[in-house]
């Protein structure tokens, strides 16, 4: 648009000289002088705000991720879930092909997503050995306890489909809504995957976590019933392409030997 304007104006001013003669440089001088300042100072302004938009996105990302933190450090056999489940739910979300700023959304939605584990008690969520029916329904409420937080403090609303839908499943047997199939937004569905991904192959204070491989079965056994099957495959195949060493370091844990001897052990 700026060179179709300044095509213009040029036309505009070869008219002028022809009518008027080489006297008629001068307000046309003074007019592109004039025109040339406004349009810098558009793009400075332009520029300082885009340079403003990143530092409000680099300090929510700061914020959100002590917070994920903070959730975390009250039990630390979860320690970097969040994160981890952020860093999944994006890898999903760019090999489906999302743009950055809903692969963006995904993100920021895994790192909020347990924020309603705040309202749990300890003795509950901390818990060693299996809950009772009364103390896991007491857990479910964290999905609801977290919708009311983020949606109470008028901020990140875009994110209340991951912190309240995370736990739906496909087959409508989820929590707390009973969403089934494409009922369930596209942010939950991609971080159900997530989490449970980091939830089966992450220790615990009563087990184990499981091998890799393992636990990529049970997603594409989950396929089409607890978990999106397109989303399923696409997390299965982006998992097996990723380097051993680069796997280790994203879960923090031991490499594909030892958890192939730990599978062995489990079918034998």
């Amino acid at each position: 648009m700026t060179y179709i304007l300044f095509m213009l104006l040029g036309g505009v001013g070869s008219r002028f000289v022809s009518a008027f003669g080489l006297q008629s440089l001068i307000p046309l001088g003074v007019f592109f002088i004039i025109i040339r300042l406004v349009f810098h100072q558009y793009f400075d302004n332009l520029n300082k705000l885009e340079q403003k938009v990143e530092e409000i996105k680099s300090l929510n990302h700061s914020f959100l991720t002590a917070l994920a933190a903070s959730i975390d450090a009250r039990d630390p056999y979860t320690s970097g879930h969040s994160q981890r489940v952020a860093h999944w739910g994006r890898e999903i979300a760019n090999a489906i092909g999302l743009p950055k700023d809903q692969a963006d959304k995904v993100y920021f939605g895994g790192i909020l997503h347990d924020i309603g584990k705040i309202g749990i008690e300890d003795g509950i969520l901390n818990k060693e050995g299996n809950l009772s029916d009364d103390e896991f329904e007491r857990i479910k409420q964290h999905t609801v306890i977290g919708y009311d937080i983020v949606k109470q403090a008028g901020v990140f609303e875009e994110l209340l489909p991951a912190v309240r839908s995370h736990h739906e499943r496909i087959d409508g047997k989820g929590y707390p809504d009973g969403l089934r199939g494409e009922e369930i937004p596209l942010v939950a569905r991609i971080l159900a995957i997530a989490d449970a991904f980091d939830a089966m192959v992450s220790n615990r204070p009563y087990r184990q976590g499981m091998p890799v491989e393992l636990a990529l079965l049970q997603i594409e056994q989950g396929a089409g019933t607890q978990f999106d099957s397109h989303l399923a495959k696409e997390f299965v195949r982006l998992v097996r392409q990723i380097p051993e060493d680069e796997l280790n370091r994203i879960l923090g844990q031991g490499g594909f030997k030892r958890q192939l001897k730990q599978l062995q052990e489990a079918v034998h």
